[in-house]
């Protein structure tokens, strides 16, 4: 059997026949029904008692071997016999891919922990844990069946909702046509509902970036993120300001009438169950109507640019303010970004992002003096050097403008 390709090495050949991969997702809600529930449930604590398995055996293996416990190792090793003792013979009710991706999930966490990118791996706990598992697709063994069901691992058919949107119909249509490939499925409960997310590959014809010397100046705008007004977009000519959805902020007040009920409640009571419940579910849609939001603004925004430019956020950083945090948080910046990065490479345009100590907000765009005494409580202030009357958020939308003009060489900074 010969080595299997990269995503790179697979783009390198198709590039030779005009081609590429695209990845992309396809979320579904279903309906399971009591036995595929419990079933699914089960998988979920299945899937983090092998997590959290390999992880102390991972643990103990290094202090009395001074080695690292490969993956391939442990499942051979470790996972095969134990599924043959009596005491846990539930691990064979479950899908084995759920399993085995469970141990790459302690692979994973630790190649990331030792780049730098997130923390020391944890162990899962029953009551916090994502409730979701991931199973792999092996001859056919997940299938879209029409519009009306899915077919997954363990579960067989599995009843979704009824696919409104035309891209959803579109993509299923491909997939039973077979230009497109499910590579996984991700299966999750957020409140009480339960849905498949699947991970596709096509492939597409090869989208070369754009040459930076045809931009045209009117296609390139600077975006200033903020909390009060979620994006401040500045293309040269005019100033757009951007607030968050009106029905966003209807649905957390709504939320914190409900949490508010929650608190007077006797804890594990029926009553409080319930309030629990509303409030899951309230929770759930709110970040549906924030995911909603940041799709539709970042589509605009690459749709109708060639060039977007924003400021380096820490984020991170940022929500260790106390006062601000649950603002910050609650904005959703780092998803915007994400989605606006796929959607302008995926038309090979470009996003650039500035460097985050340039002082955007404290610098005159007309003469580039430095305002160094500016508070985040002046919503407006007047240049000292030339007396240019200015709105902080458009005075930093064209500032990083145009400083990433500049960058890319197009235009320099007034």
């Amino acid at each position: 059997m010969g080595k299997r390709m990269t995503v790179k090495e697979k783009n390198k050949e198709l590039a030779k026949q005009g081609q590429q991969l695209k990845s992309y997702g396809l979320v579904l809600r279903v309906y399971p029904t009591k036995e595929q529930e419990g079933l699914i449930n089960r998988t979920f604590g299945c899937t983090r008692f092998i997590f959290n398995n390999y992880l102390s055996t991972r643990q103990e293996y290094y202090k009395g071997e001074a080695k690292t416990l490969s993956v391939g190792k442990y499942k051979k090793d470790f996972l095969v016999p134990m599924k043959s003792l009596e005491e846990h013979s539930f691990l064979k009710e479950v899908d084995k891919f759920a399993l085995e991706v469970a141990c790459e999930n302690v692979e994973d966490a630790y190649i990331r922990f030792f780049k730098g990118q997130n923390r020391y791996p944890t162990f899962k706990s029953k009551r916090t844990a994502k409730k979701s598992y991931t199973t792999k697709m092996t001859n056919n063994n997940i299938a879209v069946c029409g519009l009306s069901s899915i077919k997954i691992p363990k579960l067989g058919k599995v009843s979704m909702a009824k696919v409104k949107s035309k891209r959803n119909k579109e993509i299923i249509s491909k997939i039973e046509l077979g230009q497109v490939r499910i590579l996984k499925a991700t299966i999750s409960q957020k409140s009480s509902k339960y849905y498949v997310s699947l991970t596709l590959e096509e492939i597409v014809t090869l989208v070369k970036p754009l040459d930076i010397d045809t931009v045209a100046s009117a296609k390139v705008v600077g975006v200033d993120l903020g909390i009060k007004t979620f994006a401040t977009i500045h293309d040269g000519s005019k100033t757009e300001f951007v607030d968050k959805a009106k029905y966003i902020k209807e649905s957390e007040k709504k939320l914190a009438q409900l949490q508010r009920r929650l608190s007077k409640k006797q804890k594990d009571s029926q009553n409080f169950k319930k309030a629990k419940h509303k409030v899951a579910d309230l929770q759930l849609h709110i970040a549906n109507q924030r995911k909603d939001f940041a799709h539709k603004l970042s589509t605009q925004l690459a749709n109708e640019n060639q060039v977007v430019i924003l400021e380096t956020l820490n984020i991170k950083g940022m929500v260790k303010n106390k006062k601000l945090s649950k603002a910050i948080s609650d904005a959703g910046w780092y998803q915007f970004i994400t989605f606006l990065k796929y959607k302008l490479k995926w038309q090979g345009k470009y996003l650039v992002q500035i460097d985050r100590w340039y002082a955007s907000s404290k610098l005159c765009s007309n003469c580039n003096e430095k305002h160094v005494t500016l508070t985040l409580n002046e919503r407006q202030w007047v240049c000292s050097h030339c007396g240019s009357v200015h709105d902080r958020d458009e005075n930093a939308a064209i500032n990083i403008r145009n400083y990433g003009l500049q960058i890319l060489g197009l235009e320099a900074v007034a």
